[in-house]
């Protein structure tokens, strides 16, 4: 599989020369485009019982260069980096940065991304690796470097409002993963962390997609549907509205979302039929935005091995279990209202709960504060953000999470 991918790469690049001939090749990698973000990570876990800190100190980056696009035809590529320092030696590894054959921090320097793009008929047409922007496979980007995947990708905006996307998905690459593994490694290890051992069948993704904007003046109403579909392995739909209006000063908004998952053919990753509904209800006003939540999920856990839209994503944990029923509410506030342009802060409180015997209760609570510099200093951030999980009758934990980044761009 992966030996096709790289030939489909190179057959493709080579049939698009003569379309690029006729112009100066020098020009479209002159006024290519570079962009990175250095990244410097420092992420701790704590436990209240006999479980060892988690602690990774990570540095390095991404960096993205693109060319210019000659006939529709343009290259991309990108480098990832996260490697260990200031280690101590008795903690284990968070999952910054990767983990060795005896389990101790390692570094991680990939490929990210490395693809053909064309742009005809209002379409881009993308083949190899690339970062994806999906609700169920995308960069899930809570690590030093986000996910990855490879194969071909196509996005048409013919229509005025509406965006239709397609997807055929071979393998990918978590966030501490030196190489792609094949979208059936990737099921495999994330029905392990559940204790599943499964032999899964060796086929691609393949997914359709759809977003329309509707040409409502008083409700802005956006739509998303997405359907996923592994041969033997499982099937999703997922499916998204969004809608906001504004009533004097105050913007309202409702973001209702539905997610089934099945197992289909041979259900060789297991027997699966479950689901996901829930919604976010919130207002702005004056710089402040407060939100409730809530999600159900149905019988059987979600799987979800390539980055995921769920209805509630905090810091630590997320809706996902089986049965489980979650109930939180978020309080955001930028600070450009008081003059303090850039700074923004949250504080987010989650309650999981299952029937009783399936698992145990837990609440959680993040507190988050985020910097970014302007003027001279522009594209330097800084953030922190500390969550506390108490579990009924469990062992609680308090996470830690530092960051100091810098973006920039180079080129066109």
């Amino acid at each position: 599989m992966m030996n096709r991918s790289y030939l489909s790469l190179l057959v493709l690049s080579v049939l698009s020369i003569p379309a690029i001939a006729d112009t100066n090749i020098d020009q479209m990698f002159s006024q290519g485009t570079l962009k990175g973000e250095l990244r410097l990570f420092d992420f701790t876990r704590d436990f209240d019982n006999t479980t060892n800190t988690k602690h990774d100190t990570s540095f390095g980056g991404l960096f993205y260069y693109n060319t210019a696009k000659v006939n529709g035809i343009s290259f991309g590529t990108s480098f990832a980096s996260a490697n260990p320092i200031w280690i101590n030696d008795s903690d284990d590894v968070y999952g910054l940065v990767a983990r060795d054959a005896n389990g101790d921090h390692d570094d991680v320097n990939r490929l990210q991304e490395y693809f053909v793009q064309g742009d005809w008929w209002n379409t881009k047409f993308k083949l190899g690796a690339q970062e994806l922007r999906t609700p169920m496979m995308n960069p899930h980007d809570i690590r030093a470097i986000p996910r990855t995947f490879r194969g071909f990708s196509a996005e048409n905006k013919s229509i005025d409002n509406l965006t239709l996307s397609a997807l055929y998905i071979t393998d990918s690459m978590g966030w501490s993963d030196n190489s792609f593994v094949s979208v059936k490694e990737a099921v495999q290890s994330e029905l392990a962390r559940a204790g599943v051992i499964a032999d899964v069948a060796d086929n691609p993704v393949y997914a359709l997609g759809a977003k329309y904007l509707l040409p409502f003046e008083t409700v802005k109403t956006e739509v998303n549907l997405w359907h996923y579909r592994m041969e033997d392995v499982f099937n999703q739909t997922y499916a998204k509205v969004k809608l906001s209006t504004d009533v004097g000063a105050t913007n309202l908004y409702l973001t209702p979302s539905y997610l089934t998952q099945q197992a289909t053919g041979d259900e060789t990753g297991g027997p699966l039929d479950t689901y996901q509904y829930g919604f976010h209800l919130g207002a702005k006003l004056a710089g402040a935005d407060i939100t409730y939540l809530y999600a159900k999920t149905g019988d059987d856990t979600l799987l979800t091995p390539w980055g995921d839209d769920k209805v509630v994503i905090q810091q630590v944990y997320q809706s996902a279990r089986g049965e489980e029923e979650v109930n939180a509410l978020r309080l955001a506030y930028d600070f450009e209202k008081l003059g303090l342009n850039g700074l923004e802060a949250y504080a987010f409180y989650g309650q999981y709960e299952v029937p009783t015997g399936a698992a145990k209760d837990f609440n959680e609570t993040d507190f988050s504060i985020t910097y970014k510099f302007s003027g001279t200093l522009s594209g330097l951030g800084l953030r922190a953000r500390y969550a506390m999980v108490d579990v009924d009758q469990g062992e609680d934990l308090d996470d830690l999470r530092l960051y100091v980044t810098y973006k920039f761009v180079l080129g066109k």
